[in-house]
């Protein structure tokens, strides 16, 4: 093979493998598209995430308000910083359903008790 065969294979590959890769993602448009007050999972490209409701989009930001116990401020992302954002449901966390199924056992029973005590007389 001449230098100039394979210069031509490598420049085929390049522009073969440039014309088949995705397009880059538009968090900006992705973020709008979700709208305000909308609970999202921001993973940085550094590794952290952020867990918040969406406050505001501009050109080069998501403003995200982050869903702590302790409220904190509005944390900027830039959105070349973000690798992926991530729609999140509100709902209720596995304890909170296993307590609300053990209170509704024991308002049963507790029901039940009474009756028999009161039909006993």
């Amino acid at each position: 093979m001449t230098i100039r065969s394979i210069v031509a294979t490598l420049a085929v590959l390049f522009v073969a493998s440039a014309s088949s890769a995705q397009p880059p993602v538009s968090w900006q448009a992705f973020a709008e598209r979700v709208g305000p007050q909308s609970l999202v999972a921001v993973e940085l490209i550094n590794g952290r995430r952020v867990e918040g409701h969406i406050v505001q989009v501009t050109g080069t930001a998501v403003s995200v308000l982050p869903k702590t116990r302790i409220p904190v401020p509005v944390r900027q992302l830039a959105l070349a910083d973000i690798q992926s954002i991530e729609v999140e449901r509100e709902g209720w966390s596995p304890g909170a359903k296993v307590l609300a199924g053990v209170g509704t056992v024991a308002g049963i029973l507790a029901t039940i008790t009474i009756m028999m005590l009161a039909g006993s007389r």
